[in-house]
């Protein structure tokens, strides 16, 4: 298991480094992505955080493995509106957002309340949670080395569109461009 390191990129919102946490802060405790769920061994999932929809996304994605965890002590929680808006607003400053699902962003703001290790493969999670200062650790992949900056650029006009302020409902399907009619695709900032 690889850990990655915590990055130093400044920061505008509250680090474990400067609390200014809600009385939900939780030492030591992990926000588990379902690739975690997925690729971990049983006994790492044992009292790790996750929201309730991400039982829905387990069942569908793998349901052996849904009916194995199911009695691990999972606990399942979510995050508050304000920890919420403070992951969206850094989704959004990052261009990120274009490409999270609900759960994502809310995994985020779970880790970002509850002060938690962030343990995803989801190179867009790790990247935000670097951004704000949570730390993160990768379940089977290297994960992130630098913090990047998203524009969503049109394919046909080039034309960069503005980030949303909410998480996409489809995967990798990003719009179509205002301006042309061609497609939207999420580019690294330069």
């Amino acid at each position: 298991m690889k850990v990655a390191a915590r990055c130093q990129a400044p920061s505008r919102y509250p680090t474990p480094d400067r609390p200014a946490r809600s009385p939900g802060f939780v030492t030591g405790a992990r926000v588990l992505d379902t690739s975690a769920l997925i690729g971990w061994p049983l006994p790492e999932l044992s009292g790790g955080l996750v929201v309730a929809a991400q039982e829905e996304e387990l069942q569908r994605i793998s349901p052996d493995r849904a009916a194995i965890i199911d009695g691990l002590g999972l606990v399942f929680t979510e995050p508050s509106g304000d920890s919420l808006e403070s992951a969206a607003k850094a989704a959004r400053e990052s261009g990120d957002m274009s490409g999270l699902s609900g759960i994502d962003l809310a995994l985020v703001a779970l880790a970002f309340e509850k002060s938690a290790i962030l343990v995803t493969d989801d190179y867009r999670m790790q990247n935000i949670a670097a951004a704000i200062g949570i730390e993160w650790q990768a379940v089977g992949e290297t994960g992130i080395t630098d913090v990047w900056t998203w524009e969503l650029r049109c394919l046909g006009c080039g034309t960069e569109q503005p980030t949303p302020n909410s998480p996409n409902q489809r995967r990798r399907h990003y719009g179509e461009c205002p301006d042309c009619g061609a497609a939207l695709r999420l580019k690294k900032k330069r």
